[in-house]
């Protein structure tokens, strides 16, 4: 509710938000009316972000969605960070109380960095909702060894990786304890790679 309050006024707690976002939504309306051409000279906008979130948000604007449409669909779909979050948190901590780990995940609300970016759509907490997932299978892949998960786990770190490449370098993380520590066999380990 406060998040919906907070769209309504425009909250922009980080401050840098809502002077990127006007920029961000002039290539969103340019890959929606000429995409090969706004991606082939991508390089040339002004922009620090990936095309993948602008592309996504251009799709909304070619069903004939309105900015306002648009932004509160990501602001719901980013509704979901808090709750994969807490199902990475009750798989690692199974010990503590679960009205403890509701709590804690709901702290999230609080942040002012996800409060703005959930209502000015931004590619860094897309990614981090990607990347929470990424976690999650793999937080279930170490606790059965089930080889689907590790699957999951790269399907979902890749594309956080694409909408925001500062998850790119966690990578290493995951590709070490896959093949060092877990020691998959030699034929997951090419469909990991792959």
């Amino acid at each position: 509710l406060t998040l919906l309050i907070s769209f309504y006024f425009g909250e922009n707690s980080t401050g840098g938000a809502l002077i990127d976002y006007p920029n961000q939504k002039e290539i969103v309306t340019l890959f929606s009316k000429d995409f090969k051409e706004t991606i082939l000279n991508y390089d040339n906008f002004s922009t620090r972000h990936s095309p993948v979130l602008l592309i996504f948000l251009s799709f909304g604007e070619k069903l004939g969605l309105n900015d306002m449409m648009i932004r509160l669909f990501h602001l719901h779909l980013c509704l979901l960070l808090p709750l994969f979050f807490y199902k990475c948190l009750k798989l690692k901590f199974k010990e503590i109380d679960k009205k403890i780990l509701i709590l804690i995940s709901g702290l999230i609300f609080l942040s002012p960095t996800f409060r703005t970016l959930a209502i000015w759509p931004d590619s860094r907490l897309l990614g981090l909702l990607f990347f929470t997932l990424s976690i999650y299978f793999f937080l279930k892949f170490k606790k059965n060894y089930y080889f689907k998960y590790s699957v999951y786990n790269i399907i979902f770190y890749t594309i956080s990786s694409y909408i925001s490449p500062n998850f790119s370098v966690f990578a290493i993380f995951f590709l070490y304890n896959y093949f060092f520590i877990i020691k998959v066999n030699i034929n997951k380990i090419i469909i990991i790679l792959f």
